[in-house]
Parts: C-alpha cells; structure tokens; sequence
C-alpha cells in the first residue's frame, strides 16, 4: 500500500505539460497571427529575450523577431523580418537580409533553436520559444 500511495504522491508532483495552441496545427493552413515568447542562452550577456510574431495572409507568410540582449544596464535590441514557411515539423524563417533561422514546432507547441541542418544546439536543451498569443481564423 506505500509504495501505491507513494507513486501517486510522485506523479502528483510533476507538472503536467501545457497543452498546445489550438491555432497551432492550424498556422500552415489558416490565415492569422501567432507569437511566441522566450528568454535564450547567451555566451556572453544575461539571455537574449526574443519575441517572434508569425503572420499568414493567403500566399503570404511573413515573420518578426525581436531579440534583446540582457547585458548591464541597457540591452542590445535587434530587429529582423522576413518570410517564413513550415515543413516536416521544422520552421524556415528566411530574413530580408538573407539570414536564415530554423526553429522545430514540437508537439506541445514550443520552437526550439536548431542549426542549419535542423539539430538541436549543443548544451541548449533548454532554449525553448513558448505559444504567447494566437490569432488564427
């Protein structure tokens, strides 16, 4: 009987994951708006907190990233726009300067940073954007 009631304490313990963005499964298909929010590593300042805005209008998929550097006092702010297209579970933001950025959509609705080949970062395993707003119609 302990070990029983012990196990539900555990499991009670752990947090359950947020489930997904209703307009997630939708952002290829539906024209709107969806946000994602979240602080990353940096070598060398306090995080770089980034805010990416994807926006679908018919044919058009359009992108923003901001992207603060937390160093001292006052932070660097970067701006960047550009298209965006979605396959196989992988994001390709393209900027107009010719960056180009790719984020994985996991199941739970989260990006998470991954290379030019669509590998993870190495020592980033916690570098996750969160769903913040959705506005998909």
């Amino acid at each position: 009987m302990l070990p029983l009631v012990a196990a539900c304490l555990l499991s009670a313990c752990e947090p359950a994951p947020e489930p997904p963005s209703p307009a997630l499964p939708q952002l290829g298909q539906a024209d709107g708006r969806v946000q994602w929010r979240g602080l990353l590593a940096c070598a060398d300042c306090d995080g770089i907190e980034a805010l990416l805005v994807l926006e679908r209008q018919g044919d058009v998929h359009r992108y923003d990233l901001v992207e603060t550097f937390l160093a001292g006092p006052e932070g660097a702010r970067f701006a960047e726009s550009g298209q965006w297209r979605l396959e196989d579970g992988m994001l390709r933001l393209q900027g107009e300067r010719g960056a180009l950025r790719l984020y994985a959509l996991l199941p739970d609705g989260r990006l998470q940073p991954r290379d030019g080949r669509g590998r993870p970062f190495r020592r980033r395993d916690g570098d996750f954007l969160v769903p913040a707003d959705a506005d998909v119609r």
